[in-house]
């Protein structure tokens, strides 16, 4: 006890700011901010990968300038989070346990910085160019049609013309057959009137499909444009509020005793905001493919065949009778092809002898 001049006594009055801060609440935010990572970057490489996969599928590749940005995006959707995740890792294990990282030099902390914010900077920027791109495509419709348009055109022309020069070859090897030269007289013109009506229904189908694709794509590239601003909503609130009243550097160089619990209520909003806002601005990162899943219907039907082709090699489940049947006729051309001529055998004149039918058959 320590007296005074005048024989009074005051007490010793010792204030730990570590005490007053160091509530349940507060530990529970500041493991999630050391941690939280942990939890997402497992998940953000695999559903990024999914992503990439299903995006090289020829159902989906190269359909359309969107589809090239998405890949982009999520391959450095999965470089940001990695990066970031080493960095956050790296810091933990060497302030927090205080263990020695090899790696935590100047030159190597400033290159994975550098590293980090342009892989975030780059995913951040594929999204604006994407809807920059689809903003021209709506507003400058035209060209882009034409564009298509010349291209069905260009395609169309040379399939007539390989197809009007097969059935000059033949009809000019037909004009040596005397004998058949009557029956067979008809069968250009009812060959180019059917390859005409093929052809017409197979641009109609190209057109249609590439609408349905498009449209598609351009949900997704929405969702992942809303999505994208629904979190920064509140991390641009709290980077405003933070660069108006600072109130993370609030107890920076104050002694325990000068600080006010109003002043430490203050820091823990900020410190939980910042925790909040570090994990809103890495769950666009992950959440993507889910996105993708709910706006685009061939995405996710892409997805659920490759998953259970998966399955089915891992002999986990039996393979669909249907889908085999539908992947024997696409696989095998040749036997729609063969089975198309089964039902021309009935289509011989009645006039034909019935030996010549069967001669025709066997040979």
């Amino acid at each position: 006890m320590n007296f005074t001049n005048n024989g009074t006594s005051l007490p010793i009055i010792y204030c730990s700011l570590q005490a007053r801060v160091y509530e349940p609440t507060y530990l529970v935010f500041k493991s999630l901010n050391s941690t939280y990572l942990r939890l997402l970057i497992g998940p953000g490489i695999l559903l990024n990968s999914l992503c990439l996969f299903i995006f090289s599928r020829p159902k989906l590749s190269n359909k359309s300038t969107t589809i090239m940005f998405l890949r982009v995006l999520s391959l450095f959707d999965i470089l940001s989070i990695t990066l970031k995740y080493i960095r956050a890792e790296m810091n933990y294990q060497s302030i927090e346990k205080g263990h020695e990282i090899f790696l935590l030099i100047p030159s190597i902390c400033k290159a994975l910085y550098v590293l980090m914010n342009a892989c975030i900077s780059i995913a951040m920027w594929t999204i604006v160019l994407m809807s920059l791109d689809k903003a021209i495509a709506v507003s400058y419709p035209l060209k882009a049609s034409l564009i298509t348009a010349a291209n069905i055109v260009i395609a169309v022309v040379l399939r007539r013309t390989s197809q009007n020069w097969q059935i000059s070859e033949v009809s000019n090897k037909q004009e040596f057959d005397s004998s058949f030269s009557k029956t067979n007289s008809s069968k250009p013109s009812r060959h180019q009137r059917c390859s005409g009506r093929s052809t017409n229904t197979t641009v109609e189908v190209i057109l249609a499909t590439k609408r349905r694709t498009n449209i598609q794509v351009t949900r997704m590239l929405l969702a992942v444009t809303l999505s994208l601003i629904i979190f920064n909503i509140p991390n641009t609130i709290f980077f405003v509020s933070d660069k108006i009243y600072d109130i993370r550097q609030i107890l920076h160089g104050r002694s325990c005793l000068d600080i006010s619990d109003h002043d430490i209520v203050l820091y823990k909003v900020g410190f939980y905001s910042g925790v909040i806002q570090d994990i809103l601005s890495d769950l666009p990162h992950v959440v993507n493919f889910f996105l993708y899943c709910l706006a685009g219907k061939k995405f996710r039907s892409i997805f659920i065949n490759e998953f259970q082709q998966l399955l089915v090699d891992f002999h986990l489940i039996g393979k669909n009778p249907r889908r085999r049947k539908y992947d024997t006729s696409i696989l095998n051309p040749d036997s729609t092809l063969r089975t198309g001529y089964i039902p021309h055998v009935g289509l011989v004149s009645s006039k034909t002898p019935a030996s010549t039918v069967r001669q025709n058959i066997e040979v």
